[in-house]
């Protein structure tokens, strides 16, 4: 309700100002359970993440059941169609974090966190999703667009045509995306 209903403060929620307060969420919960839930609410187990310099590090430990469970919900809710594309996308935040990247000034969205997406061609359906953390983000010898396309097509069934732009171009990728009987064409807007 508050992602369809959005408001300045969340506060606003519970006012008693009848052009703000919502009754649908007010008559649910006080504002006083909802802030106690929102500060005890843990998706993953503190306890058992990895050091920082421990190879098994992940800097999304607290999200990654959630993100893991999205992908293999999305995947499983829609039958894969011959055409997907792969492409970055920005999901606006202007608060404090460590993965908020900042992209071009011409763009619209220009802080925020960058996500990679494998979505539909035609319907724009997201079947899978990565979010970009930063420099190190298991950057391997074959480059980060390389791991990008690689890691968000592995479940994709034979003979599907693929497209990205330029940026995840390589042969490297090309020749393995042809080895799993998948085909790419690449995005040439200028």
């Amino acid at each position: 309700m508050m992602g369809l209903n959005s408001l300045p403060d969340m506060e606003l929620y519970w006012s008693n100002d009848p052009f703000y307060n919502n009754k649908e969420i007010s008559q649910v919960m006080t504002i006083k359970r909802f802030k106690k839930i929102t500060e005890n609410l843990h998706i993953n187990n503190n306890e058992e993440e990895p050091r920082r310099d421990s190879p098994n590090y992940d800097k999304l430990f607290k999200l990654r059941p959630m993100i893991t469970e999205l992908n293999k919900k999305n995947s499983e809710e829609m039958y894969n169609s011959s055409q997907q594309s792969i492409d970055e996308c920005m999901v606006k935040f202007k608060g404090r974090s460590s993965h908020k990247q900042y992209i071009m000034p011409k763009k619209p969205i220009k802080h925020g966190f960058k996500v990679w997406a494998r979505c539909d061609a035609k319907t724009g359906y997201l079947y899978k999703f990565e979010v970009y953390t930063g420099k190190g983000d298991s950057i391997e010898e074959e480059g980060l667009g390389y791991n990008i396309v690689n890691k968000l097509s592995l479940d994709l069934p034979e003979n599907t045509l693929l497209a990205f732009d330029n940026f995840f171009t390589g042969c490297n990728i090309l020749e393995a995306l042809y080895n799993r009987k998948n085909f790419c064409y690449r995005d040439c807007k200028t």
